[in-house]
C-alpha cells in the first residue's frame, strides 16, 4: 500500500486509539463512583476488561499503520 492510502487509515486508527483512552478513563470513573457508593461494579468491570480489548487492538493496528508509512 502506497503512503497515500496508509495515512487516512492511520489517522482513523489514531483517532480510535484517542477515543478508547477517553472511554477507558470514563469507565475507570464509573467504576470508582459505583464502588464509592457500595454498588455492584462487576458489570461495569467486565466492560473495562472489554474496552481494554479493543484498546489493545486499536493500538496494535495504529502502531503497524505507523511501522508501514515509517517504511514508505
Amino acid at each position: 500500500m502506497d503512503r497515500a492510502e496508509v495515512q487516512p487509515r492511520f489517522e482513523e486508527a489514531q483517532g480510535r486509539v484517542e477515543r478508547g483512552e477517553q472511554n477507558i478513563a470514563h469507565q475507570r470513573s464509573m467504576i470508582e463512583k459505583l464502588e464509592r457508593g457500595g454498588h455492584d461494579a462487576r458489570a461495569a468491570n467486565l466492560s473495562l476488561q472489554w474496552l481494554l480489548g479493543v484498546q489493545a487492538r486499536d493500538l496494535k493496528e495504529r502502531d503497524r499503520l505507523l511501522k508501514e508509512l515509517g517504511e514508505s
